[in-house]
């Protein structure tokens, strides 16, 4: 039986896609339309006012909200705001929070969203899923997905490097959660939606295989992450879930989160919980190590580096598997703390250390 699946009607990933925004495929959406863009605040907000440039005469109206955060109550705030004078469309600009917040109110107040990504550290630049804050902790909910997704390459070129690295991580950790997703399935746990399945796995694999290329340039790992990431986006709204995507290490970022005070970015935390996940793994079969593509691109490999100390890190090992309810990696396992002990001796060695700067990506 076939499946309705929302996906985003436009695409574009190009340098200086905001300047020619009203060539673009959009660009008919934005003639004589009262549009609405919700930003982040900080550096973002030069992204908006050269969006709001560019549509200018274009556009019947435009206004600007800013999100300082996405908390519930700032969410309720805008919406609000929205549905006394409803545009005809959103404009969301910035991070994560701000992307998210967007998607909220236009799922909640029936508005179509655009996605203006200043940075690409996750896969929430096109998901069905938002993480909004309630009652002082994250929460996902679902959400419509956005209409189009722009990403101008200058835009991504300005951003911390950081945060880049942060978006890969959370890209290659498809690996160890389509792996933790067939294992639910084999258990009986959940159904496998074999389409999601390929479209999350190729997605990682083309970055992956870029990354063999001589000569590669920054502009086309720009390019061809921001793409990855949103076809794993792509791939959750086919299954119907974050599992094509999130597996036992989104497990064990989530406890750092919740236990040990949330230090890092989601996808640098992801990209730790990858390498514990990979080991167990690997205990059942082989599997391709990840660990010379964290070397190649400067991603992190230690806890510490992150600001977590051992104990930190044993304890969100501990706490993963209640999360949530999914079955994963550590079903099949007994981990007594003990045993956690000798694996992250294996996992995260004192020569793992100081390899993460914090501050960028490397390429070749």
């Amino acid at each position: 039986m076939a499946k309705k699946v929302h996906i985003p009607l436009q695409l574009i990933i190009e340098h200086e896609a905001i300047p020619k925004l009203y060539k673009s495929p959009i660009g008919s959406w934005i003639q004589g339309a009262r549009i609405l863009l919700i930003s982040g605040s900080g550096s973002t907000r030069k992204v908006t006012e050269k969006i709001s440039n560019a549509i200018e005469g274009y556009a019947s109206e435009v206004s600007v909200l800013t999100c300082q955060d996405n908390k519930l109550d700032t969410i309720n705030d805008i919406e609000r705001q929205v549905l006394e004078d409803t545009p005809d469309l959103i404009f969301g600009v910035g991070g994560g929070k701000a992307l998210d917040m967007s998607k909220v109110v236009g799922t909640r107040s029936n508005v179509p969203v655009v996605l203006f990504p200043t940075a690409i550290s996750s896969d929430a630049i096109c998901s069905p899923v938002a993480v909004i804050k309630m009652m002082s902790q994250s929460t996902s909910i679902g959400v419509k997905m956005p209409q189009a997704v722009v990403i101008d390459l200058d835009v991504l070129t300005s951003c911390p490097p950081r945060l880049m690295s942060a978006g890969i991580g959370d890209l290659l950790s498809n690996k160890t959660a389509l792996y933790d997703w067939k294992l639910a399935h084999q258990a009986g746990k959940e159904e496998m939606n074999t389409f999601a399945n390929l479209m999350a796995n190729n997605a990682v694999d083309s970055f992956m295989n870029l990354l063999n290329r001589p000569e590669l340039n920054q502009s086309q790992l720009m390019k061809v992450a921001a793409e990855a990431l949103i076809m794993s986006g792509i791939a959750m709204s086919i299954a119907g879930s974050s599992r094509p995507c999130s597996g036992s290490e989104h497990l064990i970022s989530h406890a750092l989160d919740y236990h040990c005070g949330a230090k890092a970015l989601h996808g640098e935390q992801v990209a730790i919980g990858v390498l514990f996940s990979q080991y167990l793994q690997g205990q059942q079969e082989k599997i391709e190590k990840l660990t010379p593509y964290y070397e190649k691109l400067g991603l992190p490999t230690h806890y510490a580096d992150l600001g977590y100390t051992r104990e930190e890190m044993h304890r969100a090992i501990v706490k993963a598997p209640s999360m949530r309810d999914r079955y994963t990696i550590f079903d099949e396992f007994n981990l007594t703390e003990d045993r956690i002990d000798r694996i992250m001796d294996e996992v995260y060695p004192d020569q793992a250390k100081n390899r993460y700067c914090l501050t960028g990506l490397s390429v070749g």
